[in-house]
């Protein structure tokens, strides 16, 4: 039978409370060796007479030392990057792998007093697995230019996530070469500086995929921009006169028609019988009604800016005759103007509503 030992209460305790102790004085002296650390790393040091002298920051921290900040910016610019700079490794040294500082900062083209300071920060990813790349940069963006407002309104920061990075030297990215190019680290863990070193020296040349996959997006952008055109713009012009003619109808006391029967019922009540409108204008309504739906099915592939004006001016047209009717038609009966918050229209997304993206039916 196993004899259980006599174990002293207060020597428990005792021991206990060394361990304790112990444990602190290591946290003590991991958190004095922080403070040693981030002393030295925004180039200051305490002597030994109690003055704070100021010192480069180690070279293994640094790919060019933050005294570079002084030659590329006046020096209140300066001071407000380099605190922007500590702030930002303060909270994310794991993951920022280099920060460069580029643009016309750097280059001193076209620079004035009121000039944005770009930045890029280069953020290690590949550990990072709640998000997509995307909706990484969007957070890092968002984080880093909440953070930047605290020391300048000038800071304009971009974080590029390391494997977008060496994506686009694999795969040559205009924006990444002008990096390259004109880009000064300011810190660096031996990701940006080997890098720009290859570029510097003619290492990182643009391959035939690179090249085939620019110009398939010259030709993609184009045929965006020619879809705008020929569909986004059209459709809001058919929205407008499709709306504007069942607004008038209504106003009589009709039902709204579906589009393809807007014209129709304008001729029979706002030309034959109310005689508010000409024969002319709801020819122009029919017309862009069946422009829009030859587009919409595919049987007009693209439009010219002289037809889209053309037919931008004839909408506009029989749009502004409808609403002066509308408005003499309140006043007859002595009711309220039709009410239209015309700056809401006016400002940015002021007519992304769903409302305004489809079809009228």
């Amino acid at each position: 039978m196993h004899q259980t030992e006599n174990v002293n209460p207060v020597e428990a305790a005792l021991n206990k409370l060394f361990s304790t102790i112990d444990a602190l004085s290591t946290k003590i002296d991991e958190l004095n060796e922080r403070v040693d650390y981030m002393g030295s790393f925004v180039g200051l040091e305490i002597g030994e007479d109690g003055k704070t002298e100021h010192v480069e920051p180690p070279g293994q921290l640094a790919g060019l030392s933050f005294d570079v900040l002084n030659k590329l910016l006046p020096a209140k610019d300066a001071n407000s990057v380099r605190s922007y700079f500590l702030r930002v490794l303060s909270l994310f040294r794991k993951y920022i792998k280099s920060v460069v500082v580029f643009g016309s900062s750097k280059t001193k083209t076209g620079i004035t007093s009121t000039s944005d300071i770009d930045v890029a920060f280069i953020v290690d990813d590949t550990d990072i697995q709640k998000f997509t790349l995307e909706q990484l940069k969007e957070r890092l963006f968002s984080k880093m230019a909440e953070i930047a407002r605290d020391f300048s309104d000038k800071i304009h920061a971009q974080a590029y996530p390391l494997s977008e990075f060496w994506a686009s030297i694999i795969k040559p990215n205009p924006v990444i070469l002008t990096l390259l190019r004109d880009g000064v680290a300011v810190y660096d863990t031996g990701y940006f500086v080997p890098i720009q070193m290859l570029y510097k020296t003619g290492n990182i040349i643009p391959t035939r995929e690179s090249i085939d996959s620019n110009i398939e997006n010259a030709e993609g952008l184009l045929m965006l921009a020619e879809n705008v055109l020929s569909t986004k713009l059209t459709l809001d012009l058919y929205n407008s006169i499709v709306a504007a003619g069942q607004a008038l109808l209504m106003e009589y006391g009709y039902l709204p028609p579906v589009p393809k029967e807007v014209a129709k019922d304008l001729m029979a009540v706002a030309v034959e019988k109310e005689r508010v409108l000409t024969k002319e204008d709801v020819e122009k309504v029919d017309e862009i009604v069946k422009w829009f739906k030859k587009i919409d099915h595919g049987e007009l592939k693209s439009v010219t800016g002289e037809e889209y004006a053309k037919k931008q001016k004839m909408t506009k047209e029989v749009v502004d005759k409808i609403f002066d009717i509308l408005e003499r038609l309140r006043e007859k009966k002595g009711l309220p103007k039709p009410a239209i918050d015309k700056d809401l229209l006016k400002s940015p997304g002021g007519s992304t509503d769903d409302k305004y993206m489809k079809p009228a039916q």
